[in-house]
């Protein structure tokens, strides 16, 4: 069966967690393929969908040898099967996505941004994967970025133009499960049971890769500060670590160590949401908080960066709290606050869980989606 649509991603947990509910939604509009690095071609089985992912050698970082390999695959693919459209997701896939579909004539061609890793950069790399960015785009026949914010910024920097780019909804690339993602007092009791965790106690969670632009060692120096007046505070670090830098947190924490749990990878993040009180992101640069409205869609308000993408995900003073980039002493003031005031927390938690709902349900931008690509495959077959 010849595909309509074909999806091409660096990592098979990228189709899991960003394209599926596109998936479900497109198969009735086209057929869909799936294109990702995986040594699992039937990954979706058990997520309830009977579609195979073709194994394509996308590698992370830059291997010359495997990249040109990866190219050739992708070119020889689309010539034989000269899909309607090819959809790119991630940087090294939009790259060679959008080259390989470009030469075989692939009628739509679209990449979604989700972030730029060179806006915290320096010298030449900036110029590198920025350049690396402005090449995709110029590709593609169209653009969706994940958040108002992140386009407006790529637009400055002149990276995507405004007439071939767009945001569907109110951002967000593929919404939020709201009956998965949703308050659960059952949760919050068995995980704070788990952990060891009173039911008293003011969770702070941080739930994301470990890494130094999330803002984890921000993070540990704010809480490190403001736990000594809040002993029944608690910062949950739940995910995996890129590095030591769960480590580093630890040395920055001090004395205020022991109020901290800690959690690596799980395939269940809804449930450390469910049970705790604030999520915090100190984020140096987001495409999208997917994970901020996640837990808005659980019923918890947030404290994160001021920086595009996030913006997008909070309201400020409605649905959580917005701090200065990099500036631990707002970070610190702003926590304090926060945590002195619990009534408030749970006031903005239920507006969260409105503005998740109504703004960036999952079935709301799956349904964008498939209006996006009927519209352009109609035009194509025009």
């Amino acid at each position: 069966m010849k595909p309509g649509i074909v999806f091409v991603t660096s990592h098979a947990m990228t189709v899991v967690s960003f394209i599926l509910p596109h998936i479900r939604a497109l198969e009735a509009l086209a057929p869909v393929q799936v294109l990702a690095n995986t040594n699992s071609s039937t990954l979706l089985e058990c997520w309830g969908v009977d579609l195979d992912i073709e194994t394509i050698p996308l590698v992370r970082p830059i291997v010359p040898w495997l990249d040109l390999k990866a190219l050739l695959i992708l070119y020889s693919r689309f010539k034989r099967c000269r899909p309607l459209a090819v959809h790119t997701i991630t940087p090294k896939a939009g790259f060679l996505g959008m080259a390989a579909a470009m030469i075989a004539r692939v009628p739509v061609r679209v990449h979604s941004f989700t972030g730029q890793v060179w806006v915290t950069r320096h010298g030449p790399m900036r110029w590198f994967l920025k350049t690396a960015d402005k090449l995709t785009a110029s590709m593609a026949t169209f653009v969706l970025v994940d958040s108002p914010s992140q386009r407006a910024f790529l637009v400055g920097q002149a990276v995507v133009s405004p007439g071939r780019s767009a945001v569907l909804g109110a951002g967000s690339i593929c919404g939020v499960n709201t009956q998965r993602f949703r308050p659960s007092k059952s949760a919050r009791q068995e995980v704070r049971k788990e952990l060891g965790t009173p039911p008293d106690a003011l969770v702070c969670l941080y739930l994301g890769r470990l890494n130094h632009d999330k803002g984890v060692l921000d993070l540990a120096k704010a809480f490190s500060k403001v736990a000594s007046a809040n002993p029944k505070t608690e910062l949950w670090v739940v995910g995996p670590d890129e590095g030591n830098w769960f480590g580093q947190m630890e040395k920055l924490l001090e004395n205020a160590v022991i109020q901290v749990k800690r959690v690596d990878y799980t395939p269940t993040p809804e449930r450390y949401m469910q049970a705790a009180d604030l999520f915090c992101l100190p984020s140096y640069r987001e495409g999208f908080g997917s994970s901020v409205i996640e837990a808005a869609a659980c019923g918890i308000p947030a404290l994160v960066s001021n920086i595009y993408g996030l913006t997008d995900a909070v309201i400020e003073g409605v649905t959580g709290w917005l701090h200065e980039v990099g500036n631990v002493g707002d970070l610190t003031h702003k926590l304090g606050e926060i945590l002195a005031n619990p009534p408030d927390l749970k006031f903005k938690g239920k507006s969260a869980r409105v503005y998740a709902v109504r703004s960036f349900a999952e079935e709301i931008i799956a349904g964008l989606m498939v209006e996006f690509y009927a519209q352009s495959l109609d035009e194509t077959i025009i």
